[in-house]
């Protein structure tokens, strides 16, 4: 990634490309999308407030002087259709403006097109892995975080858009400066950039700089530390190290009072009710109770189609594994519905149709279900890994635990610390070749 950093400390940065020369004009599609969004804002007046509070007010864009139009020399104009999603329910950003890098020139070619998306490597199972092994857990999201990265000003003008105040008024022309949301690069500027923050700063904050490079998941932070003051400490040394390059931080979550309320109130004031489950990762986490557990939300539908299984089975969101046995039943059933040839829209037969019923009303139970996060105890002399793998017709699979023993022998604390149960392939298998799989499995981890 070619950054620099200005007088302030936040990071310059531009965006990876292909040849470009090959980016037609995109200014007439911008325009008709323009109209289309001016009706709606001429007859929401808090949503036009909003709309240009997000980006001009703010200063995250600039204006384009009409000397310098798209038919200056050597210059590449690319022109953001966009619109906004307006959700009042929300307590901190109550509008999303949504910037349209798809949207076609008249070559055919979109900005995306000709942008690299770049590499990024996180893994949810082993950012929530970690998080389970902290006594002290707390969680935060970086505000704004793409849009306290700059885009390099020979770049800004990939970024246009155009706004204007009345029905009749010419379009003001303003360039976005600053990484921009749906655009191809820009998750990976975004990671990049807070792996290069740690990078720089280790020297100066290296709790913090360890949990940028580990503990992230885009703009949320998930992590913790095994004692108060060292949570503290950490808590701390991110407030500072991202304030160097004029990012903040909101949000704050955490299963100890003490921690929560270290942070001021401008921190977490929006903060979700700690009385409530929040969702980290897309796990639910009641931080005062400090245990995962699973909220069901499934639409009553009399009939259900293939395409209704499969929309049901996404909803089933999972990444510890820990209802995996409940995952897999639902997958075991979808692939009966493939072996019969049913088509996406067809519903079920009488015959099985029942027992999804069945199936899908029971999910409810799943709200019962309380796992505890944290795997340790406090103090243990003895920590050991206990793998369990077994088959059968319809799936194989493996469970670890994680068994703590303490001095004192009759304290001891077992936790379910991975579990998978892949569903089996159509073709049939010998039951001791699955077997063979599972301990595979089981090993591995």
């Amino acid at each position: 990634m070619t950054h620099t950093r200005n007088e302030a400390g936040r990071y310059i940065v531009q965006m990876p490309t292909k040849d470009i020369t090959g980016l037609g004009h995109s200014k007439g599609l911008a325009m008709k999308r323009l109209d289309q969004l001016w009706r709606r804002l001429s007859k929401d007046k808090q949503m036009e407030i909003l709309y240009r509070e997000q980006y001009l007010d703010l200063g995250h864009m600039e204006k384009v002087e009409e000397h310098l139009d798209e038919t200056s020399a050597n210059k590449f104009c690319y022109y953001l259709p966009h619109h906004g999603v307006f959700r009042p329910d929300k307590t901190t950003t109550k509008l999303r403006v949504v910037f349209n890098g798809l949207a076609s020139t008249n070559s055919g070619l979109s900005l995306n097109d000709l942008l690299l998306k770049g590499e990024v490597k996180e893994d949810i199972f082993e950012i929530m892995t970690r998080f389970r092994k902290q006594k002290y857990a707390f969680t935060i999201d970086i505000q704004m975080m793409f849009r306290q990265i700059l885009i390099d000003p020979a770049q800004r003008d990939l970024l246009r858009i155009m706004l204007k105040t009345g029905a009749n008024d010419k379009p003001v022309i303003y360039r976005l400066k600053t990484v921009t949301y749906l655009t191809s690069s820009a998750p990976f500027l975004a990671i990049r950039t807070l792996k290069q923050l740690a990078m720089d700063e280790a020297s100066r904050f290296p709790l913090a700089s360890k949990v940028a490079l580990q503990d992230v998941y885009m703009d949320d932070v998930v992590s913790g530390a095994q004692t108060l003051d060292t949570a503290r400490q950490l808590q701390c040394q991110l407030q500072n190290m991202l304030k160097t390059c004029g990012m903040k931080l909101h949000k704050w979550n955490s299963n100890s009072k003490e921690l929560f309320n270290s942070s001021t109130d401008q921190e977490h004031s929006f903060s979700t009710n700690t009385e409530s489950a929040i969702k980290i990762l897309g796990v639910s986490w009641k931080p005062t109770g400090d245990y995962f557990m699973f909220k069901v939300s499934i639409p009553s539908i009399a009939s259900y189609t293939k395409r209704d299984v499969l929309s049901v089975i996404a909803r089933l969101y999972d990444p510890l594994g820990l209802i995996g046995p409940v995952i897999s039943k639902a997958k075991i059933f979808l692939q009966k519905l493939w072996l019969r040839k049913l088509n996406w829209e067809e519903c079920l037969p009488e015959a099985i149709a029942s027992d999804w019923l069945n199936f899908v009303s029971s999910l409810k139970a799943l709200e019962e279900l309380k796992i505890d996060r944290y795997l340790l105890t406090d103090s243990y002399e003895k920590l050991m890994l206990l793998g369990y793998a077994d088959a059968s017709e319809s799936a194989y699979g493996a469970v670890v635990y994680m068994h703590c023993v303490k001095e004192d022998v009759s304290e001891q604390r077992t936790a379910c610390y991975i579990k998978r149960i892949p569903s089996l392939p159509f073709a049939d298998s010998c039951e001791k070749y699955l077997k063979l799989l599972a301990g595979i499995m089981a090993a591995s981890y």
